[in-house]
């Protein structure tokens, strides 16, 4: 009865604070509606010029390729190689490399859906979110390490110590409530060694049996996906608008000083420059402002290429909100999400600094405030960029199945010999 009391009483606190901060976000935007204006409307032109053309074509070709079936064929293909390295099942390569090429908030989106479409467990979907939530190397390459920093080799370290520590970050996770699912994979053990001979043959059965239960026309399919994309896509520019909106009126009320100071009594210990830690700071609530934050900023270059791994690898709050809109009512741990999240821009951030001695030396003494260089791309070269890079994931794709037949043969005879 006192735990029911305390529930309900901590419920009715929650729904409180959560009035008030509405309350007290409506009351600043009427306080300063220029301010306001401005801000959502930098927001909407980061999302239609930059984030809507980079990830349109990634939304529609995995709704496409979910559609055909082809992702059963290669969840098939791929099982040997992602059940032992992430005990995962092979639909997770799909996502994963989906991800990889197109960037927030694809990874979330899609373990969703295929959570949804019971094709992964609850277990298995928050293992596959641990290295599967990624940014994409468009925005890492182009709008922060050139369009910002103005370096190329800085945005390689980016991009490298990102993708490494998701790597990391997923084998680590494989262990987590991995026993039911061995303990799944060794009553058939025998029945997937005799299967060997024909996975082939099993991963074409496996795209028209899922082809055969969509049932869609081409065309519809097609439109469907479209109109699907797009919806999604208006939404995470909603929460773009939004998030840029909260972060300007946080820097003008000066809430993000505040934060800094809070923040910089357990970051001071490694030497971070006072300037560096407020852009962090920001980069802690939207990535984008907080990688413009960084670059602006007087630190040496290794500094910002290690706090931008950092606060990509976190994501900020404005992609966690993206997240757990399409995650909600999965029944996947939100918190443990972000655990990982932070852990990925840590282990981001750790690894980019051995990198950066090893192949940017040039980077521990330069030390100067960067401006912002012109956008990335034209809103048609992000596109065409997206669509070579969808191009470029399927084929990683294939190439990366071939590798797991080819194991699968080499395995296999060595059981037999």
């Amino acid at each position: 009865m006192v735990i029911l009391m305390r529930s309900s009483g901590l419920r009715k606190l929650k729904v409180v604070l959560t009035s008030f901060a509405a309350l007290l976000f409506v009351s600043v935007i009427i306080i300063f509606p220029m301010e306001s204006y401005q801000s959502a409307l930098s927001g909407l032109d980061l999302f239609l010029n930059s984030v809507f053309p980079a990830l349109l074509p990634f939304f529609i070709a995995s709704e496409i390729m979910i559609g055909l079936g082809i992702v059963d064929f290669f969840s098939v293909l791929l099982k040997p190689v992602m059940e032992p390295l992430f005990c995962c099942p092979g639909d997770s390569s799909f996502i994963w490399v989906m991800s990889m090429a197109s960037g927030y908030p694809a990874g979330a989106r899609l373990t969703a859906a295929f959570l949804k479409q019971r094709r992964i467990t609850v277990y298995e979907a928050q293992r596959i979110l641990s290295f599967t939530s990624t940014s994409g190397p468009l925005f890492m390459m182009g709008a922060v390490a050139i369009g910002m920093m103005g370096t190329k080799i800085g945005g390689l370290i980016i991009v490298i110590s990102h993708y490494t520590a998701a790597l990391f970050l997923g084998l680590g996770f494989r262990f987590y409530h991995s026993k039911n699912y061995r303990s799944g994979n060794h009553k058939n053990k025998k029945t997937d060694r005799q299967s060997c001979k024909t996975i082939c043959s099993q991963a074409l059965s496996a795209l028209y049996a899922s082809r055969r239960k969509d049932g869609r026309p081409v065309g519809q399919l097609i439109g469907d996906a479209v109109r699907n994309s797009v919806n999604v896509l208006w939404i995470v520019g909603g929460f773009i608008m939004f998030f840029s909106v909260i972060i300007d009126l946080s820097m003008r009320l000066k809430i993000i000083d505040w934060l800094a100071s809070i923040t910089a009594i357990p970051i001071k210990m490694f030497s971070i420059e006072e300037p560096l830690i407020r852009a962090l700071t920001g980069g802690l609530i939207e990535i984008t402002k907080g990688s413009k934050l960084i670059s602006e900023t007087a630190a040496t270059m290794q500094a910002k290429i290690a706090g931008v791994s950092f606060i990509i690898g976190w994501s900020g709050l404005c992609i966690h909100a993206q997240s757990v809109s399409f995650l909600s009512g999965t029944g996947i741990r939100i918190g443990l999400y972000i655990i990982g999240k932070f852990l990925h821009g840590l282990l981001a951030a750790i690894i980019s600094i051995p990198l950066t001695h090893f192949i940017y030396p040039e980077a521990l003494t330069t030390a100067s405030a960067g401006d912002l260089v012109a956008s990335a791309a034209a809103w048609r070269d992000n596109l065409l960029t997206s669509i070579r890079l969808v191009f470029a994931a399927l084929l990683f794709i294939t190439v990366f199945a071939l590798f797991a037949l080819v194991w699968q043969g080499i395995k296999k005879k060595t059981v037999v010999s």
